[in-house]
């Protein structure tokens, strides 16, 4: 995992578990972090609820010696406020990604690098507004049906409360409950010879179906001849009604044992319109 976070750029970091009293309201997260009674630094004394207090403050800190852009990774470890009937917190071993002046879709491509790694089961994100992150450019990360993290943007409040300029894409998983929790099953299969053929389908789509639901139906449609997709597009605005947006994907079609021709491809384009249209209501846009 961290030869795939390196690989991505990033450089690790390790500041300590303690935070100052305010810290965490300062990026927006409740109160609720433990009070140390014997602190070593009376100006550290409350244990982290969160690794965004400490990353932010890594990036304002290289921010200020003029090292604007940097991607900065931590694992470390929180402490959640006790769970009902126990004495002791709930220790938590957490990963947190700060890129700083990138935005919420680069911290969703660290994410995938690091499902393919840990071979993630059933990866989603779910429409959220995590606290400390921006309302409308953040989800929920959901592993197997649990939610197991956040990713997205930093408010921009919270970002001018920790002095930190520009945007700062986030994410952040629970590390241990991935690691203890199932994995998918990798499936290979030998590199095709024979050339792929491209084509691209924008769906209209209402704002209540997620981009998700969109390409589990283009996936069932394509079955195997489905190489790849891409979501490479989303757009709100004149040609599109209000309460809905436009979805545009690139579908790769290539077959282990020939060359596709042009009435394969059309026939293949036809079901994936077909089906999303069935299972989702999408009207087809280009």
């Amino acid at each position: 995992m961290r030869e795939v976070l390196v690989g991505a750029g990033c450089c690790e970091t390790q500041p300590m578990p303690f935070v100052a009293p305010g810290a965490l309201a300062a990026v927006g997260l409740p109160e609720d972090g433990i009070t140390l009674s014997n602190p070593v630094d009376d100006s550290e004394s409350v244990l982290r609820t969160s690794l965004l207090p400490g990353q932010l403050g890594a990036v304002a800190y290289n921010q200020r010696h003029f090292n604007g852009h940097v991607r900065l990774f931590e694992i470390g470890h929180v402490y959640l406020p006790a769970p009902e009937g126990q004495l002791l917190p709930d220790e938590r071993e957490y990963l947190g990604v700060a890129l700083s002046g990138e935005e919420a879709p680069v911290a969703v491509a660290v994410l995938d690098l690091l499902a393919e790694a840990l071979a993630l089961p059933a990866l989603e994100l779910r429409e959220a507004s995590p606290e400390g992150l921006h309302p409308t450019r953040s989800a929920e990360v959901v592993v197997a049906g649990r939610a197991r993290g956040v990713v997205g943007e930093a408010d921009p409040g919270v970002l001018e409360a920790c002095g930190v300029a520009g945007r700062v894409a986030w994410l952040q998983l629970d590390l241990q409950a991935l690691l203890d929790g199932p994995r998918a099953r990798r499936r290979y299969r030998p590199v095709s010879k024979y050339p792929p053929s491209d084509i691209d389908l924008a769906f209209v789509v209402p704002e209540g179906v997620a981009a998700v639901q969109v390409e589990r139906a283009l996936r069932a449609a394509a079955g195997t001849l489905l190489a790849r997709i891409e979501l490479f597009d989303v757009y709100r605005g004149p040609g599109v009604a209000d309460g809905s947006r436009s979805l545009a994907y690139r579908l790769r079609f290539q077959a282990p044992d020939r060359t596709l021709t042009d009435a394969d491809v059309a026939e293949v384009r036809q079901r994936c319109i077909d089906e999303t249209s069935r299972r989702t209501g999408a009207t087809l846009r280009a």
